[in-house]
């Protein structure tokens, strides 16, 4: 088929379009691959600074100055000031109130323990009058028995020998039978008394002894008698009373050291200041005035302006073209005009990093993002703590600025 040449116009257009598609094909491979280097990359950011938090020193009642969210505050001034609250007052005399109260209580079983010495005393006196009676008793009763043995003894000596006597003349029929039994039966008669007299006697001892002791086995008694055991009875109520009276002098020892520590802590911090620990600004107020708060209990928020620093949000175009220590520039926009203020990349950071610091800023996504940070000179600006306002960065100049500016 004869196909009709093309004219200059035509073959001009046609070029012209296949430049232009060659040359939007390789900025595209040049995006993809190389952003930073053939396109400008201006990532947004923002400034932000690490937070001091001032806790109580002591616990009280908190009372802010002058001072408003916001302002700017310098290193050592005064912002707020901790005094105890009204009702430490009530605290202490609680404390005196239950000491005076136990002296009290100790004082009366003192005096209780005092009023049962005599009785005790009178108690023991009447027991030991008793137990000396009734062994003087049976020492009278043992010696009774003693004299009884002794004659029981004779008289056996004296029946044993009336039977020798009648034995051989029974035997030689000059004594009958019935004489012989009868004198054999006075004598075994004779021996059967002995034996209960010393019986007697051994048992007398021993109700002796055992009296000795505070003992008594006498059917006629108890085994101690009324005093003894009136005695027993007030003494136990003795030892439980001295028992108590020692338990609360301890318990007043312990009052009395509570006592003391609370009167040197009022002595000695009754009252606190609260100074600002840097130059910076009052980020936030974590108590209403005049509220009471514990000790070591966060107050106020102050964002340290010598730790501010630019945040970026980490490109991972970027990568290649960043590096720790690189110089590159912010830019601001101030009263319709953009300035430019040297900056440093200084590190990293997270939103995890907020359980080891804090910041004035939070992070604002659920995610962990991590953001590149920068060191920002500010100096001969009219700001030098800007906390919160975006800026761009300028990380070198890409193909496309070059061809521009020529």
């Amino acid at each position: 088929m004869y196909m009709l040449p093309l004219k200059p116009q035509q073959r001009t257009l046609g070029r012209m379009l296949r430049i232009a598609l060659g040359v939007f094909l390789l900025g595209l491979f040049g995006y993809a691959l190389l952003p930073g280097v053939v396109f400008s990359q201006y990532p947004l950011g923002r400034v932000n600074a690490e937070l001091v938090t001032l806790r109580a020193p002591i616990d009280g009642q908190i009372s802010f100055g002058d001072i408003r969210v916001g302002d700017r505050i310098q290193r050592g001034q005064m912002l707020a000031t901790l005094r105890d609250p009204p009702g430490r007052d009530v605290r202490l005399a609680n404390l005196e109130a239950q000491h005076d109260g136990l002296n009290e209580r100790i004082a009366g079983l003192r005096q209780q323990i005092a009023e049962l010495e005599p009785f005790v005393q009178r108690l023991g006196k009447d027991s030991q009058v008793f137990r000396m009676a009734v062994i003087n008793n049976l020492s009278a009763q043992i010696g009774e028995a003693e004299a009884r043995v002794r004659q029981a003894e004779a008289n056996v000596r004296l029946l044993d020998a009336q039977l020798k006597r009648v034995a051989p003349l029974a035997a030689k029929n000059y004594a009958s039978g019935a004489e012989l039994d009868r004198r054999r039966a006075e004598a075994d008669v004779a021996h059967a008394e002995l034996a209960a007299q010393r019986q007697t006697m051994a048992r007398l001892r021993q109700e002796r002894a055992a009296a000795e002791q505070g003992v008594y086995l006498s059917d006629s008694y108890n085994n101690a008698p009324y005093s003894q055991q009136r005695r027993d009875e007030v003494e136990l109520q003795r030892l439980t009373l001295q028992t108590r009276l020692a338990e609360l002098v301890a318990e007043q020892g312990q009052l009395q050291r509570q006592v003391e520590a609370e009167r040197r802590r009022r002595e000695q911090m009754g009252e606190a200041a609260i100074h600002a620990p840097v130059d910076g600004l009052l980020w936030r107020q974590l108590e209403s005035n005049e509220s009471t708060i514990g000790i070591s209990a966060p107050l106020l928020q102050v964002a340290d302006c010598a730790r501010i620093f630019f945040e970026v949000p980490r490109d991972r175009r970027n990568d290649e073209t960043l590096s720790l220590g690189d110089r590159v520039t912010v830019e601001f926009e101030q009263n319709g005009q953009m300035t430019q203020h040297p900056a440093r990349l200084v590190g990293l950071r997270s939103d995890q990093d907020a359980d080891r610091r804090e910041f004035a800023l939070a992070g604002g996504t659920g995610n962990d993002q991590l953001r590149w940070i920068f060191a920002v000179d500010f100096t001969g600006t009219a700001e030098t703590c800007p906390i919160g306002r975006t800026g761009r960065l300028r990380h070198g100049d890409s193909l496309i600025d070059r061809i521009a500016r020529r």
